[in-house]
């Protein structure tokens, strides 16, 4: 078959993302060396260092350019990595039975470019060893191609004939971009499935905030709130986050395979620090207000059956509001990340609803009393206290307070004030995931301090 022109600037696509290339082929070894230069697997300049056995059984290498013997001294040098120049190893599946026989294939596997005359089941010990040391995609297009395909950690068959029936991944473009695409699109995944991660992580953080300063105060939100918290916010941004495309390129370097790694924990540690100190200041903020008699609300006095009323106070009407901005803002900070995803605003399902839920938010707090933030127990009061105090008269219903004073309103500046220690909440965490844990610190740790992982040449 001759080499399809898109080759070369597959494998370089694939080298730019950090992914060594080899060839495993049934050719004869020259012809392989002469197409793996010419799809870029190896530079065409590269010495080439060709082993096979001679009749006695005899390993020995040539120089393919030259068609000179070289000693195993020059070969050992290679694989040390003191060698002159750009040199490759290429062998035979002669070659490769004997170093498998004798116990040392495992010293040359990482640095052959190209195995050649390789029969179905040299194909599959061939993978298995790559796999090994190293995560290891599989592709191929033959019968003779099926053991390794089903062996590999990840198979992509480019063919609609057997190959494809015990592959994993099948693509009717027999070309080497459909393995780019599938790299694409697994680093996707696997980000996207961190983020998802990390959403419930921060949502659990959330609640459990929410529930520690509800038993401090022995208050709670009302049930609407739970409702939308749990229904609304979670289900469907937690789906939403999911939504996030694959990038357009592969990127240079994979992303992160570690639940409990440096960049799980920045974002996840860091969140739940800023949440915490603005839930705190928030609080803080509360008892400094001349409107705010601290103490005044008394839950031994509610029906323990109408929990709700529980809400009907200030204490829980600053815990509900704070809390629920950070329930949304938590999918925004997770939605971040371009090396692997598309932008974050090419997330449009997740924006709308981010957008929707704030808007709601900040209407409940922001807006006169109304319908809705009655229907939240936020900014409200018993319709006689609305009556005599605010000169307001719903039309809806309202279950009495349960409080002293009988509303919990907020005053119009202070709602304001409330609003932009929510806002900055929800502005701190978005800047401390982009320039903490994703962008210039973290990309600066990574060059000074990179993890400890396989060093082979792409």
């Amino acid at each position: 078959n001759l080499l399809k022109p898109d080759t070369p600037e597959a494998i370089a696509k694939l080298k730019d993302g950090s992914t060594r290339t080899v060839m495993i082929t049934g050719d004869t070894a020259l012809t392989g060396v002469f197409i793996a230069k010419g799809a870029g697997l190896m530079n065409e300049s590269a010495t080439v260092y060709l082993g096979d056995l001679t009749k006695a059984g005899d390993l020995y290498w040539t120089d393919v350019d030259r068609e000179e013997v070289v000693s195993q001294s020059v070969i050992d040098a290679v694989i040390d990595g003191r060698a002159d120049g750009d040199v490759e190893l290429a062998m035979t599946g002669k070659a490769y039975n004997h170093l498998e026989d004798v116990g040392l294939i495992r010293q040359y596997v990482l640095f052959t470019r190209v195995f050649a005359r390789m029969l179905p089941n040299d194909k599959v010990s061939c993978v298995q060893l790559h796999m090994e040391r190293g995560i290891t995609a599989m592709c191929g297009d033959g019968g003779n191609d099926c053991g390794a395909l089903r062996a590999a950690h990840v198979g992509l068959a480019l063919s609609d004939a057997e190959a494809s029936i015990v592959s994993p991944f099948s693509s009717s473009d027999r070309s080497i971009n459909s393995c780019v695409e599938l790299m694409i699109q697994g680093r996707s995944a696997l980000a996207t499935s961190f983020a998802g991660y990390l959403y419930l992580i921060l949502y659990g953080q959330t609640m459990t905030f929410l529930k520690i300063f509800s038993f401090y105060f022995s208050n709670t939100a009302s049930s609407n709130t739970w409702i939308w918290v749990d229904a609304f916010i979670n289900t469907i941004m937690s789906i939403c986050v999911a939504y996030s495309g694959p990038a357009t390129k592969l990127s240079k370097h994979r992303p992160t395979a570690r639940i409990l790694g440096p960049q799980v924990l920045a974002t996840a540690l860091g969140t739940v620090f800023i949440n915490f100190t603005f839930l705190a200041g928030a609080f803080g903020w509360l008892y400094r207000k001349s409107w705010f008699r601290c103490n005044e609300f008394d839950s031994s006095t509610t029906d323990i059956a109408k929990w709700w009323l529980l809400a009907d106070n200030y204490e829980a009407s600053i815990l509900a509001i704070v809390c629920l901005f950070q329930f949304v803002n938590n999918a925004m900070v997770v939605n971040f990340g371009f090396y692997f995803r598309r932008h974050w605003y090419r997330n449009y399902a997740l924006v709308f609803l981010w957008a929707v839920y704030v808007a709601i938010i900040s209407i409940v707090l922001l807006a006169p009393t109304n319908w809705l933030g009655c229907r939240f127990r936020l900014n409200c009061g018993s319709k006689s206290v609305l009556a005599s105090e605010f000169d307001i008269h719903p039309s809806f219903s309202i279950e009495d307070y349960n409080s002293d004073i009988g509303h919990n309103i907020i005053p119009n500046n202070s709602r304001y004030e409330l609003w932009g220690i929510c806002i900055a909440n929800m502005c701190a965490t978005i800047l401390w995931q982009l320039i903490f844990a994703l962008y210039p610190v973290h990309s600066t740790l990574r060059k000074k301090r990179p993890l400890r992982r396989l060093q082979v040449k792409l």
